[in-house]
């Protein structure tokens, strides 16, 4: 396989221990090697710009208009139409938004329903809202819909959280049907959705977001760090309505530790408007398919879900070898995984699996070698 972009290396790693190993433990982008460039660039422009320096004199509560702008127009071809920048909160990362969607919409005492396997945080993120949390159970398509129907007749929540485009950790992709299912029931039972899609910039063919389809009652998340580079802190989150965006934000405008961080914010709202955000984006998806192929093509006939462009896959491993096990076994030779009960929300049974962070190393090689010590595992 040839690629046509150029991405950076580091030295080749050694022996196992907790620095040299090679890490599939976070899901951190791989690095294209215009970034530097295209950042040295902005960054000199800014400094050129005689006006910059006072924007970095205090924060704006969800942004100015034209980072709002500017994340509307990120946002649009994701929803496939165009986004009103009234509807859009700028913040300083996903969690962040996270955070104020459980405190506003949870509460201390309220239920959160969410995948049984979720983003890792979630929990602590509850703890901090002083909020509960239920796991639903999954198939291949994420969330069942008459798990969410019943849990909605019997357990009251007030929100679901979900990921429904390439599922952190399963990699499962939720049909557009599906989709209308979930939204439908949420409608039904006055429960919103908080919808969080931070690879759905490198799937353009997954489906609609279920805020695009069911935007009355779904609160929509989207970082950058996954599309273009996982140090840079902003989050835009799309309200249901101009109004609904309006009361959402007029409680917290006092409260600065959401607001987007000046820098990093301009640097965002620069790249999307220049075009550079769409080749950092572009780069990024065209390493994330190779390195899923490779590592298909290396793990050839285990139990692996990984669809075209993930940045992880989800290994379900054969009934003889436990998780744990496996895990130790691959620290041992110098490869770091996720086993499946990190994403756990609740403590239900978890199912033999580890997660593979396949965009975490910063070359390629790392990721083949890394596999292919996973594959040795799986037969020996």
């Amino acid at each position: 396989m040839v690629n046509s972009m150029t991405f950076r290396k580091t030295a080749v790693s050694s022996p196992p221990d907790a620095e040299t190993a090679i890490d599939f433990t976070r899901s951190i982008p791989p690095f294209p090697a215009l970034l530097p460039e295209q950042l040295g660039r902005t960054l000199t422009e800014f400094a050129q710009d005689p006006q910059f320096a006072m924007s970095l004199r205090t924060g704006l509560p969800g942004g100015s208009a034209r980072d709002r702008k500017a994340g509307a127009q990120w946002l649009s071809s994701r929803f496939r139409e165009e986004i009103a920048a009234e509807r859009v909160v700028v913040t300083n990362g996903t969690q962040g938004a996270l955070l104020l969607l459980l405190e506003q919409f949870v509460g201390p005492g309220g239920l959160l329903l969410a995948e049984e396997l979720s983003y890792a945080v979630l929990q602590s993120l509850a703890e901090r809202a002083h909020v509960k949390v239920k796991g639903l159970p999954l198939d291949a398509e994420g969330i069942l819909p008459e798990a969410f129907e019943h849990a909605c007749r019997t357990d009251r929540p007030r929100a679901l959280y979900c990921n429904p485009t390439v599922h952190n950790p399963t990699t499962a992709i939720m049909s557009e049907t599906r989709r209308l299912e979930i939204a439908a029931i949420a409608r039904h039972f006055g429960v919103w959705l908080i919808e969080d899609d931070p690879l759905g910039r490198l799937h353009p063919d997954a489906p609609r977001p279920i805020a695009a389809i069911a935007p009355d009652v779904t609160w929509y998340i989207m970082g950058v760090t996954k599309c273009l580079a996982h140090g840079l802190r902003v989050a835009y989150l799309v309200a249901p309505s101009p109004a609904s965006c309006r009361d959402f934000v007029e409680p917290i405008r006092r409260l600065s530790h959401w607001f987007p961080a000046p820098m990093s914010t301009a640097v965002a709202t620069h790249w999307i408007e220049t075009g550079t955000a769409e080749q950092i984006c572009s780069a990024i998806r065209e390493e994330a398919i190779i390195r899923q192929t490779l590592a298909a093509e290396i793990l050839a006939g285990a139990d692996i879900a990984s669809p075209r462009g993930a940045m992880h896959l989800w290994l379900r491993l054969p009934d003889r070898i436990g998780r744990h096990d496996f895990a130790a076994r691959l620290e041992q030779r110098g490869v770091l995984v996720r086993t499946s009960e990190l994403f756990a929300v609740d403590e239900r049974p978890c199912p033999s699996a580890v997660r593979i962070s396949l965009s975490s190393p910063l070359q390629r090689e790392d990721v083949a070698r890394g596999v292919a010590i996973v594959g040795a595992a799986l037969t020996g």
